[in-house]
């Protein structure tokens, strides 16, 4: 399983990973393009998603490139709670079977990045050690 924030958002590499039957859960910006069966290409801004609201799309051709097949995209907007709002909702482009998965992988991803930072900063200091090998 890969997981990866906006950076991540490479259609080469999903689709290598798809090739190599490797699941992946990106991040995707609001200003790339997807295109739905039936549908023109469209904004993921344009989506319509809103505090509270979730989707998922499966089949999708992913930015205006050829050739790179089909994959599924994730849309999840956590909603008002306790006074506190997210300031964007998730565009998590997959090959993961379901909305769930996704999600549910993505969310993975920050407690992957505390344990990183733990290691690198908090109080370990890893890189600081000069220990490669």
């Amino acid at each position: 399983m890969v997981i990866g924030d906006r950076e991540f958002r490479s259609v080469e590499l999903a689709y290598w990973l798809k090739t190599k039957k490797v699941y992946f859960a990106f991040r995707q910006k609001q200003d790339t393009h997807i295109r739905r069966k039936g549908k023109n290409y469209e904004l993921l801004s344009e989506l319509g998603l809103a505090p509270g609201t979730k989707f998922f799309y499966v089949g999708i051709d992913y930015t205006k490139k050829k050739g790179f097949g089909k994959f599924s995209l994730a849309g999840y907007w956590k909603r008002k709670y306790r006074g506190k709002l997210e300031k964007s909702g998730w565009y998590i482009l997959t090959n993961l079977a379901s909305f769930e998965e996704a999600i549910m992988a993505y969310k993975a991803r920050s407690g992957i990045e505390a344990m990183f930072k733990d290691c690198k900063t908090g109080g370990y200091n890893l890189e600081g050690s000069l220990i490669f090998n």
